[in-house]
């Protein structure tokens, strides 16, 4: 998904637009950059004032202070970058957000993916987007117990819903949980992890956001990794607001039920809670339920049923409606450690269980 190619026509001479054109500065030498931005300036009927970086890069340079100042992510300077600055940058260059967070939270502009939000800042029009058209949808995933294949199930609903040629995104908010990409195999693949955002301020556009974000095929994905927690608090409300925007499913894998879980849960429209099907799984599922108080829920059972676990009974036991349940497959667990996850979800008897559902939570196509 990609919205790089939209611009807004230009707003038609008012007396607040002819009094006094912007003026927008963008200090950079690459000139791919510098012509993007050009269209982008033309668009908004701003006028681009270009400076090549100083010998000492400092991200400023002398003479008419402008209404905007852009500064590319490789002549970015702590300590002389104004406030308002914005980071622009291409998908390839790395550390880009790491970068805005070490100069104080500045916006960032991944082009020409961000071409359209651009122009809407530099045109400030009130209520204008905050990123791609579309309204997708939430859906959580919550254990009821550790183990329960919580991780396992968030990856296969996103990948499920990006096979079948939507955006969907699949976002780990197990912060415990080492990083979901190890799941997926991909731990060593560039892009966004939840780190580089922990310092990120404010809003968080939608076209910001997906350019930088890691993927395989055709599913995008956020992860924790595995660096110690610091403490600040992960922007989770801000994030899957623009990754809403941005995708026609967001995936949001919750980890094990827990007092920390019920605030980020409560982001999403709906969540699953998936339990084994055993009396102990059950009960904490219960629990779980309460954790829940006031959301969407409901149950999916899950594995062989060795304690004569039915679904009426869970659902009698939890107070949740059950969605649908998940089969147990003995290869999935080596799958799991060998980066083929994805694969074995998609084997006939899994997928079939997956699309049920997203079915069942409105979700399919």
């Amino acid at each position: 998904m990609s919205t790089a190619a939209h611009l807004p026509a230009p707003a038609p001479p008012s007396s607040a637009t002819t009094a006094r054109t912007r003026t927008v500065r963008l200090v950079s030498d690459d000139t791919g950059l510098r012509a993007t931005v050009e269209r982008v300036c033309a668009a908004a009927g701003a006028d681009l004032l270009a400076d090549s970086p100083g010998a000492a890069g400092t991200g400023t340079a002398p003479g008419t202070v402008a209404d905007t100042d852009l500064v590319d992510v490789r002549h970015a300077v702590r300590g002389r970058v104004r406030p308002g600055t914005v980071l622009v940058g291409r998908p390839e260059d790395p550390g880009i957000w790491d970068r805005a967070a070490d100069l104080g939270g500045c916006a960032v502009a991944v082009l020409p993916d961000a071409a359209g939000w651009l122009a809407d800042l530099l045109t400030a029009r009130p209520g204008g987007p905050a990123g791609p058209g579309g309204t997708g949808r939430v859906l959580g995933v919550l254990g009821a117990v550790g183990g329960a294949g919580t991780s396992t199930l968030a990856c296969w609903l996103a990948d499920r819903a990006a096979q079948e040629d939507r955006p969907a995104v699949l976002v780990d908010a197990d912060r415990a949980g080492c990083g979901i990409d190890v799941l997926l195999g991909l731990e060593d693949q560039d892009g966004l992890r939840w780190p580089d955002l922990l310092r990120i301020a404010g809003t968080v556009h939608a076209e910001q956001l997906w350019p930088a974000m890691a993927r395989t095929g055709q599913l995008r994905w956020l992860s924790w990794d595995r660096s110690r927690p610091d403490g600040a608090a992960a922007p989770y409300a801000a994030v899957l607001e623009a990754l809403r925007r941005a995708g026609a499913l967001v995936v949001v894998d919750l980890g094990r039920a827990g007092p920390g879980t019920a605030d980020t849960a409560a982001l999403c429209d709906e969540v699953l809670v998936l339990t084994p099907r055993t009396v102990r799984g059950v009960l904490a599922a219960r629990w779980a339920a309460d954790l829940l108080a006031g959301a969407t829920a409901r149950l999916v059972p899950a594995g062989l049923n060795v304690a004569d676990v039915d679904d009426a009974l869970a659902a009698a036991t939890t107070g949740l409606p059950v969605a649908g349940s998940l089969r147990f497959h003995g290869a999935v667990p080596d799958a799991a450690e060998t980066g083929r996850l994805l694969e074995a979800g998609r084997s006939r008897r899994l997928a079939r269980d997956v699309a049920g559902l997203l079915e069942a939570v409105g979700a399919a196509l």
